[in-house]
């Protein structure tokens, strides 16, 4: 595993992702992905564990799962009929991976007596270095800025950029944010995963408290509540935060059972794109704990 460089290959990860999330309703294996992608088996396995912890095979499950999740509980379908969608012919079988995975069973969703997000679980357990963390306490924080949806190209970097250029022409700041002094929070209010993602929600804003509270702004308000987080950090390409991000939720979240007080995900922009080296990013992830 020490020649596997990930960044190398992070757009390779990024197109395979993409087509399983396209294609999650089809057969998709790691033969077919190797003769798509021209990556031999051996390689892509490689890759995706080096970078998520997992293997391509796992991948393509707990996409399945995670779809089938978010069809059980907000769609209008029986749980044998979400198995067919995700490709499962034997409901039994897809019970059985269900359950190995969220450890409830998917008549317990479609009777809304499990979480609105649950994560799931890594079927085969890894030896891999401990992800670096800390538990930090916040208070309530106030941010002002502007709602937007739309997952592309494994980021939600197309629509943030849009929404922050609003913001600096609302607040007239023709030179551009200030990264030490205005604080970029970007908020993942859905798992584009589990829902369309063109659909998927976003937040983009800035602390009000650099905002006259009597300025004539149509901005809108975001509440983050008070409680404890842990605070991650991702280096290098907004276009790779989510592989990051999984391989939080599939490694250190399993060992703290999975107790996160909602899927928001809150991310803060450290340096400015415009004048930073995109490998030299720091973006800070924060998700919240039970405490």
């Amino acid at each position: 595993m020490k020649n596997v460089n990930p960044k190398k290959h992070a757009n390779t990860i990024n197109q395979i992702a993409q087509y399983v999330y396209d294609n999650i309703e089809e057969s998709i294996t790691l033969d077919s992905l190797s003769q798509t992608f021209f990556v031999s088996k051996y390689h892509l396995n490689r890759l995706f564990f080096a970078q998520i912890g997992m293997n391509i095979g796992e991948f393509i499950q707990r996409r399945r799962m995670e779809l089938a999740y978010q069809l059980i509980r907000n769609d209008d379908l029986s749980v044998i009929d979400a198995a067919f969608k995700v490709g499962y012919e034997s409901p039994t079988a897809f019970s059985r991976a269900f359950r190995k995975l969220f450890a409830i069973a998917p008549n317990k969703v479609k009777l809304k007596q499990a979480p609105v997000f649950a994560l799931a679980t890594l079927i085969k357990k890894t030896n891999r270095e401990a992800i670096k963390f800390e538990i930090i306490q916040l208070p309530e924080q106030h941010l002002i800025g502007l709602y937007g949806k739309g997952f592309h190209e494994q980021s939600y970097f197309k629509v943030a950029q849009a929404l922050y250029h609003k913001i600096a022409l609302d607040l007239g700041l023709t030179n551009g944010f200030n990264f030490n002094k205005h604080h970029l929070i970007g908020i993942s209010l859905d798992s584009p995963w589990r829902t369309e993602q063109d659909e998927s929600k976003f937040f983009a804003g800035i602390k009000l408290n650099i905002v006259s509270e009597n300025s004539n702004t149509e901005l809108e308000r975001h509440i983050l509540v008070a409680g404890s987080w842990a605070r991650f950090k991702h280096k290098g390409s907004y276009s790779t935060m989510w592989q990051t991000i999984l391989s939080i939720y599939a490694n250190w979240c399993e060992q703290r059972d999975g107790k996160l007080r909602d899927s928001a995900i809150v991310q803060h922009y450290v340096n400015d794109i415009s004048s930073t080296a995109i490998d030299d990013l720091i973006t800070h992830i924060y998700l919240p704990i039970e405490n």
